[in-house]
């Protein structure tokens, strides 16, 4: 994965939340997942209450072909098969397909597809379809994942026109909280999945050396990528009600939970709400979020234990996992900046291997209220 399609994916999500105008939001969007699986054709197609295809945006057609082409495509044939079937649906040759019925009169030839559904919560909107890949190969995996994501975004981008037009000033606070959470828990979610995938060649012994640095150059550019897309999210976050320390740090655990593939342990001790205010709660989310995203990304680990902790003093906040153990050569710039933090707070930041029985690492974050 290049760093040219992590852009253009990145630039692509940032259009689509921004959510100012959704006609143009979603043709860019089809543009860009044009752009990044190097095909000639994409659409996006939105169902009616029959089920049939109520709404269909293309791009690679011209007006003059189009004008040519008696009837649009109206849900039948492979369309409404993934109507009907809304999974990913990656097709080598088009007419192979059962569900195949043929193009109409003037229609341009099309070999190679790949459908990825719209999904905004439990109800399907629609799907994307891109088509002719232009290097004659076929859609790969790699497509699917990255076209998943877009997807996703659209479902977020939609759900959001929506609320902007049928609520209030009140419920569009609200509706920017569950976008900002729509983009952490389904992107990102996403997008950390195919890091994972991605960092899993790095130990591939069949993988040619010559490789690895193309490898880790995609890697940093995927996190540039996640950071980006935090950024919005936080800004989307900026005006909202503050919520209380406990809440936004289970509402995290079950989003990084998600992205572990276990259930992250939770515990709390001390005077947690009483004692920490606004200020503090929002330098300890992303805190804990650095740690435990190490915990999985870095150390593979299988176990990972929280404990967020609070006297009239000080409060903590202690991750423990049983990866492959902290190695100091190691340390990140997230590690230096959460140190960082520390400090700024009077406090101290600690990072270590555990020593004997089945390893591990416990990092321990303390700041002064």
């Amino acid at each position: 994965m290049n760093l040219t399609r992590l852009s253009v994916l990145s630039e692509a999500i940032m259009d689509v939340a921004k959510g100012k105008d959704l006609k143009t939001s979603l043709l860019r969007l089809i543009q860009n997942a044009v752009e990044i699986t190097d095909c000639t054709y994409g659409a996006l197609g939105s169902i009616s209450p029959d089920g049939s295809l109520e709404e269909f945006t293309y791009v690679g057609i011209s007006e003059e072909t189009a004008d040519e082409i008696p009837t649009f495509p109206e849900g039948k044939g492979l369309l409404g098969h993934l109507l009907k079937h809304p999974t990913p649906l990656r097709i080598p040759v088009l007419s192979d397909h059962p569900a195949s019925i043929g193009f109409p009169k003037n229609h341009p030839s099309m070999s190679g597809f790949l459908g990825v559904p719209i999904r905004i919560r439990e109800e399907i909107y629609g799907s994307l379809y891109l088509t002719e890949k232009r290097n004659g190969q076929d859609f790969t995996e790699e497509d699917e994942q990255l076209v998943v994501v877009l997807a996703s975004a659209a479902g977020v981008a939609i759900d959001s026109y929506r609320g902007q037009v049928a609520r209030n000033q009140v419920d569009l606070l609200a509706e920017r909280e569950r976008i900002a959470r729509d983009l952490h828990d389904l992107v990102i979610q996403r997008l950390f999945a195919i890091g994972l995938s991605m960092r899993s060649l790095e130990s591939d012994s069949t993988l040619p050396q010559i490789y690895l640095p193309k490898v880790k150059e995609s890697m940093d550019g995927l996190d540039a990528t996640v950071q980006q897309i935090r950024s919005t999210i936080f800004a989307l976050q900026e005006h909202l009600p503050i919520k209380d320390l406990r809440t936004q740090v289970k509402s995290e655990i079950v989003s990084l939970s998600s992205i572990a593939g276990f259930r992250i342990a939770l515990k709390f001790e001390g005077p947690v709400d009483s004692v920490i205010g606004a200020d503090l709660s929002a330098q300890i989310i992303p805190v804990i979020r650095e740690l435990i995203t190490n915990s999985i990304r870095h150390a593979s680990a299988s176990s990972i234990e929280l404990l967020i902790m609070a006297n009239q003093t000080y409060c903590e906040v202690r991750v423990v996992d049983n990866g492959m153990g902290y190695n100091e050569s190691t340390r990140r710039s997230g590690l230096l900046n959460l140190e960082k933090r520390a400090l700024e707070r009077g406090g101290e930041f600690e990072i270590a291997r555990i020593q004997g029985g089945n390893g591990g690492t416990r990092a321990i974050w303390r700041a002064s209220l």
